[in-house]
């Protein structure tokens, strides 16, 4: 039998983020090489590839962590010019494994001065809160802009004070899409994303009546250690949905990861879904995901409806 809800994961696969959250990424990144060490100041330095590269390494769902990397592999070396930084970046994610930031950190120990990384940890301060780092902070400043920072963290901005990135969120979901698939799971439809609940409520306004809002998990307002792909999420929101089966919507190992733990962990019966188009490289994408098991791989949401209608009449 088909599952009985779906869950989504919001960025590229609800929302394109490639002029938002991937525009943060990059915007942190100047600002604070230009702050910290003006002779490092590499204004093109990150690009999508090197972003997507991070993400493919199943560590870096959070896009602060992306940030983190980047910062303390281009300050704790002090390369010359914006390609020694860039192959730098590439060999340290070269060598990342889904360890995430804490292997970043040894990566860099081993090739450049401990003292250098030390120094460096100190000042970015992460990954304590916003407020407390400057790296943090400086990001949350970039995305939300002036007034949904003071409303997310209720602190006043000190960086920036510029248009909000989030802003530039561009919807793919349709709302003819959201009406069929409510239709076809009875309203239980949630979220499991590494936003917080108010960037998703802001970008999702428009479809919001399609999703079950008290099954939604939001990890950026849950503790750092349930973050993907700890099966926490994902195990808290088909209980809220009281929900026997999933699909679950993503475009990342992280995504796919988590489903996989939870299914093992908690014995939940969950298929897996991988939205492509609106990664920074598709057919790698593809690749990925196919190769770690994904159920089944889609251009976009848009494509659900037919797909699980030919599935009920074949089933």
């Amino acid at each position: 039998m088909l599952p009985d809800s779906i869950i989504f994961d919001v960025d590229g696969v609800l929302i394109d983020v490639r002029r938002s959250y991937n525009l943060a990424i990059k915007n942190t990144v100047t600002f604070i090489l230009n702050k910290i060490n003006p002779e490092l100041y590499f204004p093109n330095l990150v690009t999508d590839r090197i972003i997507a590269e991070l993400r493919q390494t199943g560590g870096f769902n959070n896009d602060v962590d992306t940030c983190y990397a980047i910062l303390l592999a281009v300050l704790s070396n002090e390369q010359g010019s914006i390609n020694e930084a860039q192959k730098f970046v590439s060999l340290m994610t070269k060598s990342l494994d889904g360890l995430g930031i804490r292997y970043v950190e040894e990566f860099l120990a081993s090739h450049v001065s401990k003292h250098k990384v030390k120094n460096y940890k100190r000042l970015l301060n992460y990954p304590s809160s916003v407020g407390k780092s400057l790296l943090a902070t400086v990001f949350d400043e970039i995305f939300y802009g002036p007034q949904l920072f003071l409303k997310q963290h209720k602190i006043e901005p000190r960086y920036y004070f510029g248009e909000p990135l989030i802003d530039n969120d561009k919807m793919i979901i349709k709302k003819e899409t959201m009406s069929k698939l409510s239709k076809f799971f009875d309203g239980k439809i949630s979220i499991v994303s590494g936003r917080s609940k108010l960037a998703a409520e802001y970008s999702l306004d428009s479809i919001s009546k399609y999703i079950n809002t008290d099954a939604c998990v939001f990890l950026d307002d849950e503790l750092r250690k349930h973050a993907k792909p700890s099966p926490y999420a994902i195990h808290k929101a088909m209980k809220m949905l009281s929900a026997r089966s999933t699909i679950y919507v993503g475009d990342s190992l992280e995504d796919l990861l988590m489903t996989r733990i939870a299914g093992k962990k908690y014995k939940l019966k969950m298929t897996f879904i991988g939205a492509y188009e609106y990664s920074f490289d598709p057919s790698r994408t593809i690749h990925q995901l196919t190769i770690n098991g994904a159920d089944a791989m889609i251009r976009t949401v848009n494509q659900l409806p037919n797909m699980l209608n030919k599935v009920n009449t074949e089933v």
